[in-house]
């Protein structure tokens, strides 16, 4: 029997959100997205917190709680100077600037069509990704985005091209360009493998044309496409 101190045997990825309107936050996850409503506070009519989960996936929503408040909740001198700034910081930004949250579901194109169906309004359309993941974007009422994905197979590796018939969901390169421990290997190993192994030895071109189309190949490839 699993252990139910261990806080990942709950909920093995869990994150907390301010919400500017607690109960239209509550209504987007539980009737937009589906979530299931597992606990609030002080209840489920008027909650100032609110556990939503799927899949084992926690989201938690809490209220704005200016420091008066904080002070009546018996928190401490240095805890009410926390929520002080936080609150302060909050008013005056838009909420999760650069940050993505990710979930994941057993299909994310079934699961876009259930959102589509409740009137929810995703930001993107599900896409396979070079990252090994099929995902669109959507944003809760308060301007949180987060990313539903789906793992996916991908059919050629990120790294050389070379076709993956026995790649894994998820898994982005082939078994020629990681390490045993599955870790990309650096650019001039593979560099050098894709000139002797396929441009020489496949190929039969002369090492100086090899290197200049491996050199070209390679740039083209996801893993080494220099970020603009």
């Amino acid at each position: 029997m699993s252990n139910r101190n261990d806080v990942n045997d709950l909920y093995p990825n869990c994150v907390m959100l301010t919400s500017r309107d607690i109960k239209k936050t509550v209504a987007f996850f539980r009737d937009t997205l589906g979530f299931e409503l597992k606990e609030a506070w002080p209840d489920k009519e008027n909650p100032m917190w609110a556990n939503f989960v799927t899949d084992r996936q926690s989201v938690m929503i809490g209220g704005v709680c200016a420091p008066e408040k904080a002070k009546e909740f018996g928190c401490s001198d240095a805890e009410v100077a926390v929520a002080t700034k936080h609150y302060e910081a909050f008013q005056k930004n838009a909420a999760g600037v650069g940050v993505y949250l990710y979930i994941a579901v057993p299909d994310v194109d079934a699961f876009h069509k259930k959102v589509l169906a409740k009137g929810g309004k995703p930001l993107t359309e599900p896409k396979s990704q070079l990252y090994g993941l099929r995902d669109f974007q959507i944003q809760d009422p308060t301007g949180y985005t987060f990313n539903f994905y789906s793992p996916i197979t991908m059919e050629n590796c990120q790294s050389c091209a070379m076709p993956m018939s026995d790649a894994l969901p998820g898994q982005m390169y082939c078994q020629y360009c990681t390490t045993e421990k599955g870790e990309l290997k650096p650019y001039e190993q593979i560099f050098e493998g894709t000139v002797t192994n396929y441009f020489m030895a496949q190929m039969k071109m002369p090492r100086p044309k090899a290197e200049m189309a491996a050199r070209e190949h390679l740039s083209k490839q996801p893993a080494w496409m220099k970020m603009k």
